[in-house]
């Protein structure tokens, strides 16, 4: 691995803390092997619990100092934890056992599924990237709800997506004709 894009002191901060971010990954990797497994016993399934809980414990380390200083021992902040990975420590574990009692195992599951609905919602509302902001005091998830419960209704509802108006002016021998389109 090159280490040539870090200058100075990032040089030097990368250095140190490389072998600590490297041994982080690892084990995460070691857990994820852990959720691909068929079969779980209850014993291993209380050690993912416990090494799940350690690993975000190691991941967000009580930083000293500013972030980003020479002085700063933590690997990464709390800020940098996501929703994912809370799932992944405090609610895999009880999802294991269940499936557990019922022969059954994570390895079964996909999220691709709600990955590409994910994917196709940042699409449709901004353009092919994840930035942006709702609209007015809205947030985004609210944009995307409704955008998605209005898309459902029309569907089921089987209200077409284009309907013909027709202008009626009695004083007028030339009536005029238009087509909204339902942008669900």
């Amino acid at each position: 691995m090159e280490l040539d894009v870090f200058n100075g002191p990032d040089k030097k901060k990368m250095v140190e803390k490389f072998p600590d971010i490297e041994k982080l990954w690892r084990e995460f990797h070691q857990l994820y092997n852990v959720l691909r497994q068929s079969q779980l016993s209850d014993q291993e399934i209380y050690q993912y619990k416990v090494d799940a809980e350690n690993w975000i414990r190691v991941f967000c380390h009580p930083a000293q100092g500013h972030v980003n200083s020479l002085q700063n021992i933590g690997l990464y902040i709390k800020a940098d934890l996501t929703p994912y990975m809370h799932v992944f420590a405090k609610h895999i574990p009880l999802f294991m056992q269940q499936l557990k009692a019922k022969g059954l195992s994570l390895r079964i599951f996909s999220t691709s599924s709600i990955e590409k609905k994910n994917h196709n919602q940042v699409r449709v509302f901004f353009g092919g990237t994840t930035m942006g902001g709702g609209n007015g005091n809205k947030s985004v998830v609210h944009d995307i709800m409704s955008f998605e419960n209005r898309y459902l209704f029309y569907l089921m509802e089987n209200i077409p997506r284009e309907i013909n108006n027709r202008n009626i002016n009695a004083n007028n021998k030339e009536n005029s004709s238009s087509t909204v389109i339902n942008k669900a």
